[in-house]
């Protein structure tokens, strides 16, 4: 009896404490009252010319906060945007800092709540529009971006 309350208290033990934190990133999920921003990015990104040409944006700044307003470090967050295709990059091409990742990637915040995220993109004789997603445990946000040729 002695060894299989041992053995119950371990497994209830190690169940606890493997629920907690977050996913693959190694960090925590947002917390469900808690809110994610996504700014600095223009609604349209208007690009004219007659060439297909790489552009880079930098950045989308993409912040996790408590329900008290208080930046979030270690947050997992999940990005995706329908144009981003794996490698090699089609139209859209998503960086964690210098590194282009697969979409939808999986990151982490830094140590002020924040996440940095550059995108290189084809414009020029392209068209395309879509919504850039940002998704973390049951939290979610929505960023518009859009290339056009007028």
């Amino acid at each position: 009896m002695r060894k299989f309350t041992l053995l119950l208290t371990i497994t209830i033990f190690l169940f606890i404490f493997s629920s907690c934190g977050g996913g693959g990133g190694g960090g925590n999920d947002a917390p469900a009252e808690g809110k994610i921003t996504i700014s600095g990015a223009p609604d349209t990104i208007t690009i004219i010319d007659t060439e297909t040409n790489w552009y880079e944006y930098c950045c989308f700044v993409i912040v996790v906060k408590d329900a008290n307003g208080i930046p979030l470090n270690n947050v997992n967050l999940s990005i995706s945007y329908p144009w981003a295709i794996p490698n090699p990059p089609g139209l859209v091409q998503l960086y964690d800092g210098d590194t282009p990742e697969d979409s939808p990637m999986d990151v982490t915040t830094d140590g002020n709540g924040a996440f940095y995220l550059k995108i290189r993109y084809q414009g020029g004789l392209v068209e395309y529009t879509g919504s850039l997603i940002v998704v973390s445990g049951s939290l979610s946000a929505t960023a518009k971006f859009e290339v056009s040729t007028e």
